[in-house]
């Protein structure tokens, strides 16, 4: 069957999300503790990236939880200064992986429809992209907002398969979580293929058919 498709999932297989996230917390954190922030550094950082697993790692009030978590109250001064932190410290680093950009392109060339299929909030999903300068090479992006549900639902794999009107077989789908992206792909009917470059998963030849240690490696799979 010819592969018609080739959909993605965004953080941690076009762009390195944890690694992001990482450092905008230790800038937003050394930020605070520049401006009054009455705790050691390494400490800040700790408790400010812990803060955001428990709260949600999308959410946009990790600041104000740490705040209250630590002093006991929202100090603005201190907020704002981690808030821009982070900010600046984003827009330096959204950059996709290596050959992304020219990989997308070729699919593109060859008449392959490319997407992304996200767990990430709506908005956000589309600030990564436009921040990549990647936002206009997708045909289709689809995200909980969409779908009505996350990647473990199924919920976007139908709402993609429908949207697309192609059979799950002529899809190619790429992500780095065998839980979150190979699984339910996999049900779905959709040809897989395991984002190795970001990911240290075993994948499991019944769940994933294609391992890629470089995305480029796509267009050969594409040319098979």
């Amino acid at each position: 069957m010819k592969i018609k498709a080739v959909l993605f999932d965004l953080d941690n297989t076009l762009v390195d999300f944890v690694e992001m996230k990482r450092k905008c917390c230790e800038q937003a954190a050394r930020a605070m503790v520049d401006s009054g922030l009455d705790m050691k550094l390494e400490d800040a950082c700790d408790k400010l990236h812990k803060t955001y697993w428990e709260v949600g790692i999308e959410s946009d009030t990790a600041f104000t939880e740490f705040l209250k978590r630590t002093i006991g109250k929202v100090d603005d001064k201190i907020l704002a200064a981690a808030i821009n932190a982070y900010l600046r410290t984003k827009n330096v680093l959204l950059e996709p992986y290596p050959n992304v950009i020219s990989t997308l392109t070729k699919l593109t060339k060859k008449g392959i429809v490319i997407g992304i299929v996200t767990d990430a909030p709506r908005l956000k999903a589309w600030q990564r992209l436009n921040a990549m300068k990647i936002h206009n090479l997708f045909d289709i992006v689809i995200t909980p907002d969409d779908a009505g549900g996350l990647k473990t639902s199924q919920l976007p794999f139908k709402h993609v398969v429908k949207k697309l009107k192609m059979k799950p077989n002529e899809i190619l789908f790429v992500g780095d979580s065998i839980e979150r992206d190979m699984k339910g792909a996999k049900k779905m009917g959709m040809i897989t293929a395991l984002a190795k470059y970001s990911s240290n998963e075993k994948a499991d030849p019944k769940i994933v058919d294609f391992v890629l240690s470089d995305i480029k490696e796509i267009l050969h799979i594409i040319e098979r």
